[in-house]
């Protein structure tokens, strides 16, 4: 019997579940930053799997740091099991974008980005450079956190803070130069037939990184503005993500 060694990943749910999700988080984070939809996918009967990326949550980086490479690496996870719901936060849903070709042709799945950008140009790229670079010089506290972010709970605060310091600290910078120029959409066409790909966009109000114009002209795409929400859609309304992965499933 051929065993299939997986990197390591945080795991929910019964072994012996007959349904599976896979979880993929972002940059400068960890596979716990999904601790609450993955939970809430457990009790509604998933054995939920979320890997963390190279790079992060104390894993070495990969011969480069292309978004490709991050999805090869998680290639084990799809030569092991068929999942019927695939999520990415951030970063993470374009890892999922490139693992879209490797999806079974005629197995439905649920796919979800969680405000994933998939275009960037040069100077938006400048731009999210600046922001991450005002968050993380501040090194803001656990109780700063959660009055700038009224929403999470300090369960999640302390996975925001554990992975941002368990990452690599050059991560953020990496993955932008390493990817130039930084434009996915083109993997939208490698969508199964079988599968539904949703994409959950912040509020616009509340600077987020996904932008509607940017998808909305995609065929077979849904897109979702989730009102009142941050980038981090979540820790803020988890159930949201869930709902609109269920709801593929189940039409």
């Amino acid at each position: 019997m051929t065993t299939v060694q997986v990197p390591s990943a945080s795991q929910w749910g019964s072994l012996t579940a007959s349904r599976r999700a896979l979880l993929i988080h972002g940059s400068k984070s960890s596979s716990h930053t999904f601790h609450r939809v993955a939970s809430t996918l457990a009790a509604k009967g998933y054995l939920v799997v979320a890997p963390n990326l190279l790079g992060h949550a104390l894993r070495k980086s990969g011969a480069d740091f292309l978004v490709q490479t991050l999805a090869d690496d998680l290639l084990p996870y799809l030569q092991a099991a068929e999942y019927d719901i695939v999520i990415g936060h951030s970063m993470g849903g374009l890892v999922v974008l490139s693992l879209l070709k490797y999806l079974p042709k005629t197995r439905p799945t649920s796919v979800v980005l969680v405000d994933s950008s998939v275009e960037l140009t040069a100077e938006q790229m400048a731009d999210q450079r600046v922001k991450v670079y005002n968050n993380f010089k501040t090194n803001t506290t656990a109780e700063e956190y959660m009055t700038l972010n009224p929403l999470w709970t300090r369960e999640d605060v302390i996975w925001r803070l554990l992975g941002t310091q368990i990452a690599r600290v050059t991560n953020y910078d990496d993955y932008l130069n390493g990817n130039v120029p930084w434009s996915f959409s083109h993997l939208f066409a490698d969508k199964p037939a079988a599968a539904t790909l949703t994409i959950l966009i912040a509020d616009p109000r509340l600077n987020g990184t996904s932008k509607l114009e940017t998808v909305a002209k995609f065929k077979d795409i849904r897109a979702v503005i989730v009102p009142n929400t941050s980038h981090w859609i979540q820790y803020e309304f988890p159930e949201v993500i869930v709902e609109e992965a269920l709801r593929n499933i189940e039409e």
